[in-house]
């Protein structure tokens, strides 16, 4: 899956480039309602206000849409909350501007008037010095420009100018592309057939036209740039026609006078329009850089005819000195805006329409068909009401933009793709919140886990899942460990074989048997389990070598097959041997055998050991006399808290422990915030961006607690990872709840009775 960094910072770092009230969105969607530009599952503003919000760097240098808004203010009107959505599509445009530029001083003269002041002024004072050194014979008897600034000079200028201009312009275009076209499969044909996109759009912005308001905007933009372009042309193109020392008539000059005219009487309309119409919605908020453009263009446009009209009356010397005045101000302008400043967004735009439409196209439509998903499972996610409520609670939106709702919408509304859908189901990390939150009570897991049993049998597996599945395959287990050692874990303890007359058969997670994390942790805490039951004389037995895996990786990643073959070795297993109890201690385990093994309905119990121990406890089968100076937090596992409904047994055995505290997460219980590790986020490779166990560990880290307690072997291995990769080891460490229970245990328990090998549990952290 793409990772997604978190930019806190990111939200302050808009708002200077002229955002406003982003705080107050409360991602009602009414913008979303009202803008013409949102469609299908594109959900703009919103979710562009929902990136800025949640610190989505990443999306948001994904997102082309702010350059497709054109400001019509509508979302501004309808907001409920008085927000500024248009203003923040504005700010949000300028920002990206300053992404795309390698320079830095793009970002530099956005934020500081002094410092676009001073370039131009600096520029136009080195244009000034230039023509003072380096000018051509000063005819004064008659005007002639060409003797005054030689028009080959000035062609070589000017084309320099233009390549240079050019060059970073293409740069910036190259990382545009590069961000939003970020894991985008497209063919080249399509970028030469769609090429056409482009060119129309820069020349007309025709897309304008769909946006309801009053058309004059565009009109005027359009002669604008007409304007603009075609001065642009004469200058760099034409100039040995268009600079002529005499009153001699070319067909450039034709275009020379609606250039400047155009450019003279549209900036001035427009000066005019933000000046006295204030009250108008988009001419509340103008930024310093667009009145600057304006006036630059303005300037250029006046000096240009001052000059002309000094050229046809024959004044030499005043013509110069305005020639020189006049490109003192018409390069800069280039200079400045053209890569770098407000007039960027006439290139940006246009390329943002051509990467659009051509991700479009080559999106393809996802595999998915949505009768056979009704046939699958119940079809009642087709009554989601787009609430948003599952992708709100999702753990996975924390540090990734993924959405259940618009999974769900693209299911719904048939605009499903591969991207969107096919590949993105594999996110989920069926931790169930989603679904414990949904007022309408669809199973969004089932609909994750019916898209990915299509994918699998389209052949469709995640590059990371291979090996785990490959080794489910051929060893019975997703960690590559050899069926014959899958009882090593045990070590030196003495860890009776079942037979029919134990009392419960204790069934190992592989992440148990086969641990391979760097300190062993899931491995101790099922030694600590084994020891617990050994001391409080439990008959239970273990099936070592002969048990497979539970089958929750298969049935989470829908592979189907190997779930029903897995599960039929298990439950041959269990009644050959006569099993009545089953112990586990994985909460994935415990889910599997009471969901996914019919054959054992009936015929034998499962129980998770955190059960077992509280009634142990109870009994004093377990005596929990030493103290344990230590503050703890509890992590409810997912698949025991809101899968199993077991809240209440792990707390009270903490509190059972004499000198404990125990404090509790703001995320707790039903609301509990997942390890990742479900659903096979346990074999996902973390990136360098924040993983949700490491925002897990920063909640209990808030609570002051010395360690965080849990009852899961993928919370145990998560959240020591997320704790390796914060390196904040000595501030908190992470124990099984049996690890705990067995530093409070009596130890004066017979040792020969009970057959315990009691110097193990020195090889636990002493917390006194």
């Amino acid at each position: 899956m793409k990772q997604y960094s978190i930019d806190q910072n990111l939200y302050k770092e808009v708002e200077k480039f002229g955002a406003k009230d982003m705080e107050i969105c409360m991602q009602c969607g009414i913008c979303t309602a009202s803008c013409s530009l949102s469609s299908g599952t594109n959900t703009f503003p919103r979710k562009i206000y929902r990136y800025l919000q949640l610190g989505l760097k990443d999306k948001l240098l994904e997102s082309p849409e702010p350059w497709l808004c054109y400001y019509c203010g509508d979302c501004n009107t309808d907001c409920p909350r008085g927000a500024e959505p248009a203003e923040t599509m504005m700010a949000t445009r300028r920002w990206l501007t300053t992404q795309y530029d390698i320079t830095g001083l793009a970002k530099r003269l956005y934020l500081s008037t002094a410092w676009e002041l001073g370039s131009l002024f600096t520029l136009a004072l080195g244009i000034i010095l230039l023509f003072a050194f380096f000018h051509g014979p000063i005819v004064t008897d008659h005007v002639s420009v060409n003797s005054f600034a030689p028009v080959i000079w000035i062609e070589i200028g000017d084309l320099t100018m233009a390549a240079v201009l050019s060059t970073f312009l293409m740069i910036n275009a190259f990382r545009m592309y590069r961000y939003v076209m970020r894991g985008s499969k497209v063919p080249l044909w399509l970028f030469v057939t769609e090429a056409k996109a482009f060119v129309l759009h820069f020349l007309t912005q025709k897309r304008w036209q769909t946006c309801p308001e009053d058309r004059s905007r565009w009109l005027k933009h359009f002669i604008l740039v007409t304007g603009y372009l075609t001065m642009m042309l004469l200058v760099i193109v034409f100039i040995r026609w268009f600079q002529v020392d005499d009153n001699s008539w070319h067909i450039t000059s034709i275009f020379g006078y609606y250039a400047t005219g155009v450019l003279l009487f549209v900036t001035a309309e427009m000066f005019y329009s933000r000046y006295k119409k204030k009250q108008v919605s988009i001419h509340r908020y103008s930024h310093s850089t667009d009145w600057l453009f304006l006036i630059l263009l303005f300037l250029t446009s006046l000096t240009g005819i001052f000059m002309h009209f000094f050229r046809l009356a024959d004044w030499a010397l005043p013509t110069y000195i305005m020639y020189v005045i006049h490109l003192s101000i018409a390069v800069p302008m280039l200079v400045i805006e053209v890569p770098f400043g407000k007039w960027s967004h006439l290139f940006y735009r246009p390329l943002a329409i051509l990467l659009t439409t051509i991700k479009e196209k080559a999106a393809q439509e996802s595999r998915i068909n949505v009768e056979t998903l009704k046939k699958s499972i119940d079809g009642t996610f087709m009554a989601c009401m787009q609430c948003g409520t599952c992708t709100t609670v999702c753990p996975v939106n924390n540090i990734s933009s993924y959405s259940p709702r618009k999974i769900l919408r693209s299911i719904s509304t048939d605009s499903a793709t591969i991207e969107e859908v096919d590949e993105k189901v594999w996110d989920c990390i069926t931790c169930n919140t989603c679904v414990e939150y949904c007022p309408r009570g669809i199973e969004i897991v089932d609909l994750t886990k019916a898209i990915r049993e299509h994918n699998q049998k389209e052949g469709k597996t995640p590059k990371y899942l291979k090996q785990p599945l490959s080794s489910l395959k051929d060893h019975g287990n997703p960690w590559n460990g050899l069926q014959e050692k899958r009882q090593d874990w045990v070590g030196s303890l003495n860890a009776p074989s079942y037979s029919s007359d134990c009392d419960y058969c204790l069934f190992t997670c592989c992440t148990t048997a086969y641990d391979n994390s760097p300190a062993g942790e899931s491995r101790t805490a099922g030694q600590a389990l084994i020891q617990l039951l050994n001391m409080a004389g439990v008959s239970y037995g273990l099936l070592e070598a002969k048990e497979v895996c539970c089958g929750d990786l298969a049935d989470r990643t829908g592979l189907d097959g190997v779930n029903a073959e897995l599960i039929g070795k298990n439950t041959d297993l269990f009644l050959n041997a006569g099993v009545q109890k089953l112990l586990t201690n994985s909460p994935h385990c415990l889910h599997a055998f009471n969901n996914n093994y019919p054959g054992l309905t009936g015929t034998v119990q499962k129980e998770h050991y955190v059960t077992l121990l509280k009634n142990l406890i109870v009994n004093a089968s377990l005596k929990l006399t030493r103290e344990l100076n230590l503050k703890v937090t509890y992590h409810d596992p997912c698949y025991l808290g809101r899968y199993s409904g077991i809240y209440d047994e792990p707390r009270q055995i903490l509190q059972s422990i004499p000198g404990l505290e125990l404090v509790e997460m703001d995320s707790n219980r039903e609301a509990s915030l997942c390890c990742g590790g479900g659903g096979s986020g346990v074999f996902k490779k973390q990136s360098r961006n924040i993983s949700i166990g490491e925002i897990r560990i920063r909640e209990a880290l808030k609570t002051g607690a010395d360690a965080i307690v849990t009852a899961c072997p993928y919370c145990i291995r998560m959240l020591n990872e997320a704790i390796r990769k914060s390196g904040i080891q000595k501030k908190i460490v992470v124990y099984d709840l049996a690890e705990l229970v067995i530093q409070s245990v009596n130890n004066g328990f017979d040792q020969e009775k009970n057959k315990c090998q009691c110097e193990s549990v020195s090889t636990f952290a002493t917390v006194e």
